[in-house]
């Protein structure tokens, strides 16, 4: 997938589903211009829409998140590539591909089953004051399983996968809020991936990434979906 924009928005409560919750008039991107037409048939969604929830606050170690912490959302937009459309469309598709197409016919990430996940990178990361304990979790994959959420009522052009950072384990909660200034000094590279587990499911590819540049969540755009 090729990724064809982003936004960081905030609402008074998490954002969730938000294909769901954009106007009619919103539309949805196109495919690169000289790709082969979609087809439905194929298995994949045109469309990935991936929502990265974000706190603004570390939380409590046990209990439920602050409820007025509505946090943001990171919310990045993926087309189908030209050449997976090339691939599908004459029946070679990889096995990347195909685990793709098992998950979006499933829905789900789990541990034991097909799995989800991201990868962040900061470059340098050494040039910032940060606690060693935020390098542990520098260009390492974070399965997104019991913190994610599969939205496939849009499909078969459309899926949405949200991913909610407050029910990540404490310590990666405390290094993503309390250091969150720290992104609006740096390039921060983001990845996902559907974890390939068997011969057959490898090797591993990227599904879809891209670049933030200096992100400031302190300026993200107030909006009213929830």
């Amino acid at each position: 997938y090729e990724c064809v924009g982003s936004d960081m928005i905030r609402d008074r409560r998490r954002i969730d589903a938000l294909v769901e919750r954009l106007p009619p008039a919103a539309g949805l991107p196109d495919s690169p211009s000289a790709a082969r037409s979609w087809s439905a048939a194929w298995g994949v969604p045109r469309v990935l829409i991936v929502n990265c929830q974000l706190p603004y606050k570390v939380g409590w170690l046990m209990g439920a998140h602050p409820e007025d912490d509505g946090g943001l959302s990171v919310c990045s937009y993926f087309v189908l590539s030209q050449r997976s459309c090339e691939l599908l469309a004459v029946g070679q598709a990889t096995p990347a591909l195909n685990l793709w197409r098992r998950f979006v016919e499933e829905g789900v990430s789990t541990k034991e089953g097909i799995s989800f996940k991201v990868v962040g990178r900061v470059e340098d990361l050494e040039r910032y004051e940060v606690p060693e304990s935020f390098h542990r979790f520098n260009n390492k994959p974070v399965l997104l399983t019991k913190s994610s959420k599969v939205i496939t009522s849009l499909l078969p052009e459309v899926i949405e996968i949200d991913y909610d950072v407050r029910s990540w384990v404490y310590p990666a909660r405390t290094a993503l809020a309390n250091y969150h200034h720290r992104a609006a000094e740096a390039e921060l590279e983001i990845g996902y991936v559907v974890e390939g587990k068997t011969d057959d499911e490898l090797p591993e590819q990227i599904l879809g990434c891209f670049t933030l540049n200096h992100m400031d969540i302190t300026r993200a755009k107030w909006v009213s979906v929830m």
